[in-house]
């Protein structure tokens, strides 16, 4: 009786440990809580900044997936670094937007969580657009036309702001961007580019920091095709501008350039437009504003051809044709006989180049499109900023 009491006794001790023994093992081994935190970058209002990455960190478990979408609900593009923890957008969010990210991990059993959370993105004060792109979208060119972007603001960052930028053609050219201005990138070939190409310049510049606390603003797609590769040289030596087309020589004209005080810009000129009738004036270049004074004038004028900002022009001289090819007496611009002008007008377009060789008044890159006055090795480097 003992012998049998004494074995139950061992019977219950044992289930007992056995009990207990199962019970810490199963506590050693449950999986540990596991968790999701999201942190986006944010200014002093707690607003998301767009252009950075947000930081996902799993806590006892690893990212799998990290979404984000628009108040729409369409997903936004960007790429999971699991070990860095964070998701990058592609592109900048926009600003003053709603976007919602959810964040997923899985823990050591393989079981799955979620995380979620609503955010909304800075609204700057101080913003910047892209005030013109040329040439405008569907517009057919002269090969030596450079993309030009042109801001509301001053740029401070200009790495950023380019980097948003970007242009691609059919036939693949090799081109480099240069900040003329700190409000203006120009963006050119090493060479002229090919009769035919056709090139897409594209600007996300939505949610961009340009700078300390001015933020860009707007997307940007504009496409131009290159038709015509018309090159004209004006010698004010010879009083003669040679026309070609494809290097080769169509006809030299006759012409007067700017006399006394006055002299044409020299340099590699791009034409900017061109107008069949413009009313000059002489007070909007600088000149007199009173009428009788010796540079005064204000009259129509037919087949203007646009080259610099301060008021060169190629055009039609009807009033001066005596003097046309004998006498240099123009404020600056390049006098042509009436038939003469209107073959020119009709033959050119914008984007193609004038050569003035006048290596005495050199001009500017900003004054009109300047671009091809620079080697490409002065143009290409510095690539990023002036």
């Amino acid at each position: 009786m003992k012998e049998m009491a004494y074995l139950a006794a061992l019977t219950v001790v044992s289930a007992l440990t056995l009990v207990g023994c199962g019970l810490s093992a199963a506590s050693s081994t449950s999986p540990r809580p596991s968790d999701i935190t999201i942190k986006p970058v944010t200014d002093a209002s707690g607003r998301a900044e767009p252009d950075r990455p947000i930081h996902c960190t799993a806590t006892h478990a690893h990212l799998t997936k990290v979404s984000v979408t628009r108040s729409n609900g369409s997903v936004v593009s960007g790429s999971l670094d699991p070990s860095a923890g964070t998701w990058t957008p592609s592109q900048p969010l926009s600003l003053d937007a709603r976007y919602t990210i959810v964040a997923t991990a899985a823990d050591t059993s393989g079981k799955s969580v979620s995380k979620r959370l609503d955010i909304e993105t800075i609204s700057p004060a101080d913003t910047a657009t892209a005030q013109s792109i040329t040439p405008a979208t569907g517009s057919d060119v002269g090969n030596a036309q450079p993309v030009v972007v042109v801001f509301t603001k001053a740029v401070t960052d200009e790495a950023a702001a380019q980097k948003a930028l970007s242009v691609t053609d059919t036939d693949h050219v090799t081109g480099a961007w240069r900040w003329v201005t700190n409000r203006r990138v120009d963006y050119r070939p090493r060479t002229y580019w090919p009769l035919g190409d056709k090139i897409t310049v594209k600007g996300d510049l939505e949610g961009v920091n340009a700078g300390g606390s001015l933020w860009a603003t707007g997307d940007y797609t504009h496409t131009f095709t290159v038709d015509s590769d018309v090159h004209a040289v004006v010698n004010p030596k010879t009083r003669t501008m040679a026309v070609y087309r494809a290097s080769k020589l169509s006809r030299t004209l006759p012409i007067s350039t700017g006399g006394t005080g006055y002299q044409t810009w020299g340099g590699n000129l791009v034409v900017l437009d061109k107008e069949a009738k413009t009313q000059m004036t002489s007070c909007s270049v600088g000149l007199s504003c009173t009428p009788g004074s010796p540079t005064y004038y204000n009259l129509p004028v037919y087949w203007d051809v646009h080259l610099t900002w301060s008021g060169t022009y190629i055009h039609d001289a009807s009033w001066d044709n005596a003097t046309i090819g004998r006498v240099d007496n123009s404020h600056g611009c390049v006098h042509l006989n009436a038939s003469d002008g209107k073959w020119f007008f009709n033959t050119v377009e914008p984007g193609d180049l004038v050569r003035v060789i006048n290596p005495s008044k050199p001009v500017t890159l900003d004054n009109g499109d300047g671009d091809w006055n620079l080697s490409w090795s002065q143009w290409s480097t510095p690539n990023a900023t002036r």
